[in-house]
């Protein structure tokens, strides 16, 4: 199963869908100065550790981090497990102020 790559334009429209949730990977540092509204924060070694434990309450789940590379990588694994995973292609310079929550 491959993951999706989605852009902030189609973020809308994923998180529409029932069962979805938008995680944060970044440290809460980063998390706390500014991140897109609606995002769960579990920074990306938090993840790392508990992701064979997770359970399936959620039916998607969409991943952002600051540069790309984890939350790639995060949607990869989380679709091996079975689930329906995205990655945001995301950058603080490109998203929508109505996105942001400072």
């Amino acid at each position: 199963m491959s993951f999706s790559i989605i852009s902030i334009r189609q973020l809308a429209s994923w998180q529409a869908r029932e069962g979805t949730i938008l995680i944060d990977l970044r440290e809460r540092e980063e998390y706390q100065e500014e991140h897109i509204k609606g995002a769960v924060n579990i920074p990306y070694e938090r993840w790392e550790r508990e992701k064979e434990e997770w359970r399936p309450q959620f039916t998607y789940l969409i991943f952002y981090c600051d540069r790309g590379n984890q939350s790639m990588y995060a949607a990869r694994e989380m679709n091996r497990l079975g689930y329906h995973a995205a990655c945001l292609l995301y950058t603080s310079d490109a998203a929508d102020d109505s996105l942001r929550v400072d």
